[in-house]
């Protein structure tokens, strides 16, 4: 069942419960305080004639015998209010102007101090009968007057019709404003449930307006809320299902190119007979291949290894540390006739040893890509973290290039790339040390000016040896 039916039938339930409880209650209370006053003035009148009737007994004591005379109690009865019985010591009739199908059975519970009452239908007329005992002198009768009710049953029936008709109508007034409410209700999430198949077909852009601030208003929002996470997440598994294309699509790129080239020249030294310099540079060219192939395949490796691995980070002293990354590219930089500057102030940094050589090799092996002649590596204590970073006056990188840099196989210049076994994959790893080390590389470039890195590091205070 539809939820509008669910508010439509409920609602109409509740009003019909609602209205038929309440005409009840009204009818109810109204009749019974109808007769209440009936009983009232029924026994204060029973009290009246009770007394008219002693009264008679005495003026005619001289015209009573044992018993009392028909046209006595007929005079009798017609002084009293309503119509009338008299009834001798031992309840046997003696006079009654009442209608025969009347019930006298009250009677019994009459005694000298207590009278009884009696609501009965006589020839289709309602009326209340009041029985009593008279005693005076010797003589003693009873009486039970019945008084005439049917007005106030009459008017029972006629509020009964009046309410049927004021049912009927409020009930129909009150079944179109909620049909109306429902309406109004639902919609709000009619529109939740329209926005939802719309995301499900892959609009993520749709949202509802949120135009009140109660609950579907709190509703509306938090759909909202969870429509954007949504999209969030969509665009960023898109994107990344994009990069892992490009990734596969750059990589198999990368490998089809030194592959061509050594099957090529491999082929040529089985099958033809070179002479000993064509034979010394073809193995020169599978050799130079070779080593990119190498390059490349162990620093995807590294890569992969980044992804499923946790480190342990440890204290570790810059100078002694630098110290030792220079050393070790000396030969590589007086090759390349590169000088490298060291101006990092002493301190114990909080680093994963090979992770981050991996990531000032990487760092500095771009710059020289870059062509510079000089490199320089600082670092400097801030409030909670060691500042680094790698200058080189190399050829810079256009600013629409910086967002870009650190993606795997993206490369600026592609051809020199290319040329210096590049694969685009040092910064992508580089990056990734960095987060490692909870730090960013953030990229400073002007194009033939050179290029600035930046990153941060855990660190404590350096101190001297005594």
């Amino acid at each position: 069942m539809r939820l509008f039916a669910k508010f439509f039938l409920c609602g109409t339930l509740v009003i019909s419960i609602a209205l038929l409880l309440f005409g009840y209650l009204l009818i109810t209370f109204s009749h019974e305080s109808a007769i209440n006053r009936e009983l009232e003035r029924a026994a204060t009148q029973f009290q009246f004639d009770k007394f008219t009737i002693q009264v008679r007994m005495i003026s005619d004591a001289d015209n009573l015998g044992e018993e009392i005379p028909h046209n006595i109690l007929n005079t009798w009865a017609s002084d009293l209010s309503g119509l009338a019985a008299f009834f001798a010591e031992d309840r046997t009739l003696l006079y009654s102007n009442i209608s025969p199908q009347a019930d006298f059975s009250l009677l019994t519970n009459v005694s000298d101090i207590n009278r009884a009452y009696q609501f009965q239908t006589l020839s289709e007329e309602s009326y209340l009968t009041i029985g009593g005992r008279i005693t005076q002198s010797d003589m003693t009768l009873y009486l039970v007057v019945a008084t005439d009710i049917s007005t106030v049953v009459a008017q029972r029936e006629h509020m009964m019709q009046i309410f049927v008709q004021v049912y009927f109508i409020t009930l129909i007034s009150g079944i179109a404003i909620i049909f109306l409410l429902s309406a109004f209700m639902t919609v709000p999430i009619k529109k939740l449930s329209k926005a939802a198949a719309e995301i499900a077909r892959g609009n993520f852009a749709n949202r509802l307006p949120v135009v009140s601030s109660d609950e579907i208003g709190a509703l509306s929002n938090s759909f909202n809320i969870m429509a954007d996470a949504i999209e969030d997440k969509v665009y960023e598994l898109l994107d990344n299902a994009r990069q892992k294309e490009d990734f596969v699509a750059n990589f198999a790129h990368e490998l089809k190119t030194p592959l061509t080239s050594v099957i090529g020249y491999a082929d040529m030294l089985y099958q033809k007979n070179l002479s000993a310099e064509q034979v010394k540079d073809a193995a020169w060219y599978i050799l130079n291949e070779g080593l990119r192939l190498e390059a490349l395949s162990l620093k995807l490796m590294d890569l992969i290894v980044l992804n499923r691995q946790d480190f342990v980070l440890e204290n570790i002293c810059t100078e002694e540390f630098l110290s030792e990354v220079s050393g070790g590219l000396m030969p590589m930089l007086k090759e390349k006739n590169v000088t490298l500057k060291i101006n990092a102030k002493p301190a114990y940094i909080m680093v994963e040893y090979d992770l981050f050589k991996t990531l000032l090799l990487n760092l500095i092996d771009n710059a020289v890509k870059a062509g510079c002649n000089a490199i320089e590596i600082t670092g400097k204590e801030t409030y909670e973290r060691y500042d680094m970073s790698v200058i080189d006056n190399g050829r810079g990188m256009p600013e629409a290039e910086l967002n870009r840099i650190t993606e795997a196989f993206y490369t600026v210049d592609k051809s020199r790339s290319r040329r210096q076994h590049g694969a685009g994959i040092g910064l992508a790893l580089a990056a990734r040390i960095a987060e490692i080390h909870d730090s960013k590389l953030k990229f400073e470039s002007i194009q033939g000016v050179g290029t600035i890195v930046k990153f941060d590091l855990a660190y404590s205070q350096w101190e001297e040896e005594a």
